[in-house]
């Protein structure tokens, strides 16, 4: 019989790819994760897990509750092959189903979901799918791996086709869900907020716990940046240097960096494997501060749940992080620097009565706000929702539009022959619609044309954008720049700017960028054309992030559009550096006449979708006038504004 007030036969849980319940049991995870679903569990007569784990699952499930049934990888096939038969698996569980929701752990595995969806559909059963995340995946690849690497072209596409297919899609953060909103043209009412919940954690006030304890908890990966908890200790004074103990908790790549990081700086560094959930709350609840300096989280679990036992948290201000830490009321939130937080955890350290204010008001926040009971009333309501469409209103999985098709031989014809074939089947397509939306239709197709183009580019020309030689501009910035200049080039990028000025300048170059993947690229290259006692890159947000020491020139090659109030950063950056030269390079708004025809249309019109801006002359002008600076003569070439400006 089903219960009172229930939603459905049958809930489906997909696991994110890869994942297992023996995972989640490993890191700690599974007491926690579980109970949410163990409030669902009244509203369902079954629960069906989806997991890539063994036969080990199906024991594990069974622990948690008897309405729990597994698909799990018995046999250790592939992932692909896995995912395969699963759908025909789930329909077999559920045969007897009449109405069911499928939903995601994370997006990552979403295309198994609406696999399951579709096969349940065909077999009469309403079925609603919820798109859950706990982060932007396609933001947190981009930024790990570059936003035009084959692998974030991959994932956007993979998420914004889950997306689409939902019911309901579902994000942690007001950010995040704003941003799949945008990105994938989601109806509002289709996407909901139900950040991550806190739930049975012990509270504690500040004499309770150990006074020099330092606790970080989390992955150990180059994006958390702990490197700068451990110099924040170290450039503490003495003795409390001397007597704080950093612990973290956690694995990752970044691991044997990071002991041999606490070796050089001889500070007392605990390090732990991650632990069972309860473990993890209590080391929280002992802990004299939490502190995490992330440059990127979606709603971070670990620090609302620091916050819940009552702990004094610290945090980079950073997206994610200053979401959920309001700067001196629950949390201090601080900028992403060793000297900064050194500052704040010693501050707290030094003051109990702090500690105390600060973690009581982040304790009664956080369970107010992110408690089981609040996120499990948001959550039941996504599940009515998904329940109630249950593929009603939204494009069903299989009755999308289908990739466009095109035979094999066409791979081995003439360029123009190919050509023609493209010119052709885009003619016979865009002549069925009416004048307007073939505007629209092919001032849109513009933009991924564009950007194919310059991967291509890229891929022809050995890795580098054949712009730079073509249109030469480097000339622009070298011949501005002089034997032992000091030049800080802000959002290097791969480095070839940079390396082209100290090659042919003789200029000492300092270049930043946030990208790893660009800074060895940069590093390399710098190291075989022997430019290394010149030319040196360091790692960071250009707008958080100083490097030491004080330059001639600021360079600034392509970065000011991609960055918001723009005069507010330009005189940031000229407190920090004591520039007098600002040498600027930025993309034209008024560079031919389909830009501002396609704004108008209401295509995307710029560049790059990561633009907050592209300039016509009047407002280049007026940003750099508003920072202080003086603009001298401008260029105008290749649909770019080029342009010294000086101190004042």
């Amino acid at each position: 019989m089903i219960c009172a007030e229930a939603i459905g036969d049958a809930l489906i849980l997909t696991m994110t790819r890869g994942v297992s319940l023996a995972d989640w049991e490993r890191l700690g995870m599974l007491s926690r994760e579980w109970a949410l679903y163990d409030r669902l569990s009244p509203h369902y007569q079954t629960i069906v897990l989806v997991t890539y784990g063994g036969g080990g699952d199906r024991e594990m499930a069974g622990r948690l509750s008897p309405k729990v049934r597994v698909v799990c990888n018995d046999h250790a096939t592939s992932p692909e092959e896995f995912e395969a038969g699963a759908p025909d698996r789930v329909l077999d569980l559920v045969a007897d189903a009449r109405q069911a929701v499928v939903k995601t752990n994370q997006m990552e595995g979403g295309t198994l979901a609406i696999g399951i969806a579709r096969r349940l559909r065909a077999a009469g059963v309403r079925t609603g799918l919820i798109a859950r995340g706990g982060y932007l995946w396609s933001r947190f690849v981009a930024a790990e791996h570059g936003a035009a690497t084959p692998l974030a072209r991959r994932v956007a596409e993979q998420e914004g086709a889950l997306c689409r297919a939902a019911d309901v899609v579902v994000g942690t953060s007001e950010q995040m869900v704003g941003d799949l909103e945008w990105r994938y043209g989601l109806p509002r009412d289709s996407v909901a907020l139900i950040p991550n919940y806190v739930a049975d954690l012990p509270q504690r006030g500040a004499e309770g716990r150990e006074p020099l304890r330092v606790l970080y908890a989390g992955q150990l990966v180059t994006r958390k940046r702990v490197d700068i908890l451990m110099q924040a200790i170290s450039q503490m004074p003495e003795p409390r240097r001397s007597e704080v103990t950093l612990h973290i908790v956690g694995e990752g790549p970044e691991e044997a960096n990071l002991r041999k990081l606490a070796a050089e700086l001889r500070i007392n560094v605990e390090f732990d494997k991650r632990m069972p959930h309860a473990e993890l709350a209590e080391r929280m609840s002992r802990c004299a501060v939490y502190a995490q300096a992330s440059a990127l989280e979606g709603h971070p679990k670990t620090v609302i749940e620091a916050m819940a036992t009552g702990a004094p948290v610290v945090v980079a201000d950073a997206p994610g992080l200053g979401d959920v830490v309001d700067h001196c009321q629950t949390g201090l939130c601080t900028p992403p620097n060793a000297d900064a937080f050194a500052w704040a955890i010693n501050g707290l350290l030094d003051d109990r009565e702090w500690r105390e204010a600060l973690g009581t008001a982040a304790a009664n926040r956080a369970r107010l706000k992110w408690g089981l009971d609040t996120i499990f009333m948001l959550e039941l309501d996504a599940h009515r929702q998904a329940a109630r469409r249950s593929g009603n209103g939204r494009a069903a999985p299989d009755s999308a539009p289908g990739e466009v098709r095109w035979e094999p031989p066409l791979l081995a014809a003439g360029l123009q022959a190919q050509v023609a074939a493209w010119e052709r089947s885009i003619s016979g397509f865009t002549g069925r619609l009416q004048p307007r939306r073939r505007a629209e239709f092919l001032m849109a197709l513009d933009t991924p044309f564009y950007h194919m183009q310059g991967r291509a580019a890229v891929d022809a020309c050995a890795g580098l954008h054949p712009k730079h030689r073509l249109m030469a501009y480097h000339d622009f910035f070298v011949e501005r720049i002089g034997p032992g200049d000091r030049v800080i080039d802000l959002g290097s990028g791969v480095g070839a700017l940079a390396a082209s000025i100290a090659e042919r300048s003789g200029a000492h170059v300092t270049g930043q960028d946030w990208s790893q993947a660009n800074l060895a690229k940069a590093r390399a290259d710098a190291e075989s054309r022997g430019l290394t006692p010149r030319l040196s890159f360091v790692p960071g947000d250009i707008t958080a992030d100083r490097v030491p020491g004080s330059f001639d020139v600021v360079v600034l090659s392509n970065v000011l559009e991609h960055i918001t109030d723009r005069p507010a950063r330009l005189r940031l950056w000229r407190r920090w550096y004591g520039a007098a030269r600002f040498l600027v390079r930025v993309p034209a708004f008024d560079r031919e006449w389909r830009t501002p025809w396609k704004k108008e249309l209401g295509v995307e019109w710029r560049l790059d979708d990561t633009h907050q801006t592209e300039y016509t002359l009047p407002q280049l002008t007026a940003e750099l006038q508003e920072a202080g600076l003086e603009p001298g003569r401008v260029i105008t070439r290749w649909g770019e504004y080029w342009v010294e400006a000086t101190a004042r």
